[in-house]
């Protein structure tokens, strides 16, 4: 056979070590993306679905143990309840006309992840002193997400086995997202009487509402805090 028509066999070029690296690198840095695309899924949508279950149970609980209550019988004592149990009924037009979310006792974050909580050491609507409440901002149907969007003047309603409490914000962001920002240990805006010694004797019915900051984070807080304006025993 002539030497022309013999088969030759080609064999692909090696590729350089550099090559390799950026070729490794690539399929890293994929692989890292749908990591982050999956994460992003789960907490935008996947512990929403979980939220909304809870919320559920929450609202069930809630209207089981008030339709319990004799007629003309004293409602419960909220701060009987044990942490994670459901407290009250939270309501910020604001945030729209259908905005309704069940309080639950607490605010660790098994608390938090099934919707707002309130501080189990802060007065209850109504009292002498500040009813506090957190939630999130971002992720578990994101109670907060447009916290920033918060103006002085805003009602806030807390419905209870009692009645409804209104409260009106007299300190908010005011459409600022970095509004009303403080450090993540700064306890202060909990206090009975905001930023003075936890011992000062309340002479108000306050509330204060307080979230996360960024919204995609949690290196900060933001607050909003307001009078109470009605309500059952005001």
């Amino acid at each position: 056979m002539p030497r022309h028509a013999q088969r030759r066999v080609r064999r692909a070029p090696r590729r350089s070590a550099f090559a390799v690296a950026v070729g490794a690198l690539g399929e890293l840095m994929l692989t890292a993306g749908a990591l982050v695309l999956l994460f992003v899924v789960y907490m935008l949508w996947g512990t929403g679905l979980q939220t909304a279950q809870a919320q559920d149970d929450l609202e069930d609980e809630l209207s089981s143990r008030w339709g319990q209550l004799a007629p003309e019988a004293p409602p419960p004592d909220p701060s009987e309840l044990a942490d994670g149990d459901a407290y009250g009924t939270l309501r910020i037009p604001r945030f729209g006309d259908d905005w309704e979310f069940t309080v639950v006792q607490g605010v660790l974050d098994e608390d938090l992840d099934r919707g707002p909580g309130h501080y189990p050491d802060s007065a209850d609507p109504g009292e002498l002193g500040n009813f506090a409440i957190a939630a999130h901002r971002s992720g578990h149907l994101e109670p907060f997400a447009d916290f920033p969007e918060l103006l002085v003047g805003d009602v806030i309603e807390i419905e209870m086995a009692d009645g409804v409490y209104v409260y009106e914000l007299d300190d908010a962001p005011d459409g600022d997202s970095d509004g009303n920002r403080i450090n993540i240990d700064d306890g202060w805006v909990v206090n009975p009487v905001p930023g003075e010694p936890l011992d000062t004797e309340p002479t108000q019915r306050r509330i204060t509402l307080t979230t996360c900051w960024p919204r995609f984070g949690s290196s900060h807080r933001m607050y909003a805090t307001g009078l109470l304006v009605s309500g059952p025993t005001s």
